[in-house]
């Protein structure tokens, strides 16, 4: 099964980043496959395909890190691409990582480690993927996001990490939670 460690967006950040994708999408001629609101998420780490016996010990691994990491705060304030703006393949929302997030990547890295998983070679970047753009882009994009005002500022306050699994469809990715740890050692696990 394909899955992904993420934090969760809230509901009144997803719409507000609703509105930016309807607004994009109406200024973009390049062919972009956009997310879904409903499946909106900060991305912490990506593992790709794993065995799902491996779910217990990546559950451990994740509570023995996520023990003494307190709930913070992430400001989603800006567009951006990856990997830039003149190139885009990945059309995103996000902000400045506060070093919360990226003592939380930088654990789950070595954790993972230890799991035998290889090394993460992307920078850490707090994060919310809008859409996938398909095919070459042409000069619209860049020069769209470029323009693009910059976003209502929102605080995303983060209390936990979820390992998600991702369901390839033909109507596009479903995601279904696996497990959530709280931050801080809390006990009220989903």
């Amino acid at each position: 099964m394909r899955a992904f460690f993420c934090l969760a967006t809230d509901k009144v950040l997803n719409r507000d980043l609703a509105a930016v994708v309807q607004q994009l999408r109406a200024r973009i001629h390049t062919r972009v496959a956009w997310v879904p609101a409903h499946n909106f998420h900060v991305t912490v780490r990506f593992l790709g395909e794993i065995d799902p016996m491996l779910t217990v010990d990546l559950e451990r691994m994740l509570r023995s890190i996520t023990v003494d990491i307190s709930p913070f705060n992430l400001v989603i304030d800006r567009l951006g691409a990856f990997p830039n703006v003149e190139r885009a393949r990945v059309i995103w929302a996000g902000g400045e990582a506060p070093p919360e997030f990226r003592g939380l990547v930088d654990r789950m890295n070595h954790g993972l480690a230890t799991l035998g998983f290889p090394p993460d070679r992307k920078e850490s970047i707090a994060h919310i993927t809008l859409g996938r753009v398909k095919g070459r882009p042409d000069h619209t994009l860049s020069q769209v996001l470029a323009a693009f005002p910059n976003i209502a500022a929102h605080t995303l306050h983060v209390e936990r990490v979820t390992l998600m699994e991702s369901i390839l469809t033909a109507r596009g990715a479903e995601y279904n939670p696996l497990f959530s740890v709280p931050l801080k050692g809390e006990t009220n696990a989903v």
